[in-house]
């Protein structure tokens, strides 16, 4: 019965025809723009800050591209691609919440700063080209690539992670898929061979990586003209250089990575894998000395733990915010040793090996953590099992959860509503369900209120496995 049990992030992300002021307190308008607008909000149960962008049915030219806009922010589940909370729907708008971010654009840090040192710039660039090698992972191309789609979550921007954003003309783009022929991106940005009009794929993001590498490193882009045409005709010839006074004490290193970025030979080209490889990246980006900080027992607990408080803390992990899991955050990341937004069990035996606590077979706690049997760790999964009590015991936080679970707003929790949250790609038999209830319900009357929901998450127990 355990293995029947899959819990996704995406699962959390709700769709909801109901009034979103019921929920969330707007304030302050952050954005006004072709799209919408975007305000800043709060939510009522729980007080978490979040920022809603506000898209109106009217201005939808092509709702296909919104769906697969939605679609991939749902899934994504990465330290350094904005998160999706929820999206809300009436007659009029369309309404997404997501991370509020208050560190501001990759483009204003490089217009304040002028450039930046190869150190910090290869530290921005390993966040930029992990984001990515997460994306073509997953077969998606984001396509429009640029400073101004790289936010950082919180200020000061130096000490704050980098967050793509913005995926409206991103494409699913499977081994299968036919080459793209949409003209899509930004002038400055824009790969050659899209111009070309001959067909192209995910290869389009390393160019435009290739540009915002440039740009970090001289503070001007490597095509440049008193117009768009001009532009576009050094874009398809590859003209750019490295005469500047800027460039002068510029390591050959880091001029390499960027020339084999931008090869207008497609085949020629880094993907994100050699980009990630190249040794710029490891001699100038600066690995936090400090230990691993978070409870390497809890990875053990959250094994032990009952199904519904692992679906629960899943639940939680899901609508953190940066600021609350910054160091679990940094965690996962130096486990994730190769960058791909999820840890293996190597990665895993590799990263914690010199801690104590463990003692006992590592490949059972990757096991008993892995809630999308998907043979890895994901990030909001590593987040689940690391989150602290006082974080996810905070009782608006539960409130919050429990609401999540009590889709009819009734009180209590049944079979059914997990169910509706839990069985949306497996098995939907009710029994399995009723299992899960069964681990809360003290009064045995086939639901849990919210008493016996804070029980739940308030003990710990072992998990069913092998017990249904």
């Amino acid at each position: 019965m355990e293995d029947s049990v899959v819990v996704k992030k995406s699962y959390f992300v709700m769709f909801s025809q109901e009034d979103i002021k019921d929920h969330y307190e707007l304030g302050n308008k952050l954005g006004d723009g072709s799209y919408g607008v975007v305000y800043v909000a709060t939510h009522k149960t729980t007080g978490q800050i979040r920022a809603i962008k506000s898209i109106p049915k009217s201005r939808i030219r092509n709702p296909s591209r919104l769906e697969t806009e939605i679609g991939i922010m749902k899934d994504a589940d990465h330290p350094n691609v904005i998160k999706l909370y929820e999206v809300y729907e009436n007659s009029r708008n369309i309404y997404l919440v997501m991370d509020f971010c208050t560190g501001g654009e990759l483009f204003n840090y490089i217009i304040e700063n002028k450039r930046v040192s190869e150190r910090i710039a290869a530290g921005l660039f390993h966040q930029v080209l992990s984001a990515i090698r997460y994306l073509h992972m997953h077969d998606i191309v984001h396509r429009d690539l640029k400073p101004e789609n790289l936010i950082f979550a919180s200020s000061p921007a130096s000490q704050s992670s980098l967050k793509l954003i913005d995926f409206g003309l991103s494409k699913i783009f499977t081994p299968e898929s036919s080459p793209m022929l949409t003209r899509a991106g930004t002038p400055f940005y824009i790969a050659p061979e899209i111009l070309a009009g001959r067909g192209y794929g995910k290869s389009c993001d390393l160019w435009s990586c290739g540009v915002i590498l440039y740009i970090l490193l001289s503070g001007y882009p490597p095509f440049f003209a008193r117009n768009e045409a001009g532009i576009l005709e050094k874009v398809r010839a590859g003209s750019y250089n490295f005469d500047r006074p800027e460039w002068q004490n510029v390591s050959e290193q880091a001029k390499d990575l960027i020339s084999n970025l931008l090869k207008v030979n497609v085949e020629e080209r880094f993907d994100v894998e050699q980009a990630l490889a190249h040794p710029w990246i490891a001699a100038h980006e600066e690995l936090p000395d400090t230990p691993l900080d978070f409870n390497v027992e809890s990875l053990k607990e959250f094994r032990d733990e009952c199904r519904l408080k692992k679906a629960v803390l899943m639940c939680i992990a899901t609508q953190c915010s940066d600021n609350e899991i910054n160091e679990l955050r940094n965690a996962f990341i130096r486990l994730d040793a190769n960058g791909d937004g999820t840890i293996t069990l190597g990665e895993l035996e590799h990263g914690i090996s010199g801690l104590g606590g463990i003692g006992e077979n590592i490949e059972g706690i990757l096991k008993g953590m892995d809630v999308d049997k998907s043979g890895s760790i994901d990030y909001s999964e590593f987040l689940a099992a690391t989150i602290d009590k006082s974080i996810y015991l905070q009782e608006e936080r539960l409130r919050g959860a429990f609401e999540t679970f009590d889709r009819d707003q009734s009180g209590k929790i049944s079979a059914d509503e997990i169910r509706q949250i839990l069985g949306k790609e497996g098995n939907l038999d009710l029994s399995m369900y009723e299992s899960l209830i069964r681990e809360a319900d003290k009064n045995n009357d086939g639901e849990i209120d919210f008493n016996e929901f804070i029980s739940v998450m308030n003990s710990r127990r072992l998990s069913s496995l092998g017990r249904s």
